[in-house]
């Protein structure tokens, strides 16, 4: 499976922050952010429908060392069985997830909105097909 990412020419490890959890968030501080080449709705996609000044001139396409730990949500069920941060309003709102816990166990978080649009509500922020990347090591 191939990524890419938008804003930059190529992955500075150097660069990468770790994961940090965001009160009153649904996304985290950190990692590297990007979409399947072939994504059905990727971040392109959505810069493009949304009018958003993004720099899509600018980006690298990379891939996933094959022992990484891959968490794919496509399914709202899922969202059940995972740690979340508690908080007052937005977790009545949305799903807050503990990132720093999941970066204990996945490498990774793939989110397919395409798959199932309630995800879009439940993860509200996630906008689009995107993966979240929570170890550099594992970017090819």
């Amino acid at each position: 499976m191939e990524y890419i990412h938008y804003g930059d020419c190529e992955f500075d490890i150097a660069k990468f922050q770790n994961i940090t959890n965001v009160a009153e968030f649904t996304k985290p501080r950190g990692g590297l952010w990007g979409s399947r080449v072939n994504a059905e709705f990727g971040w392109k996609d959505w810069c493009l429908e949304n009018d958003y000044q993004s720099d899509l001139e600018n980006s690298f396409v990379f891939s996933l060392d094959n022992n990484a730990k891959l968490l794919v949500i496509e399914r709202k069920e899922q969202l059940k069985e995972l740690p979340r941060m508690e908080s007052s309003i937005v977790s009545k709102l949305w799903v807050t997830l503990d990132f720093e816990k999941l970066s204990k166990d996945y490498d990774a978080i793939e989110v397919l909105i395409s798959k199932d649009f309630k995800l879009y509500h439940e993860l509200y922020g996630w906008d689009c097909d995107s993966i979240l990347i929570m170890n550099p090591n594992i970017v090819k």
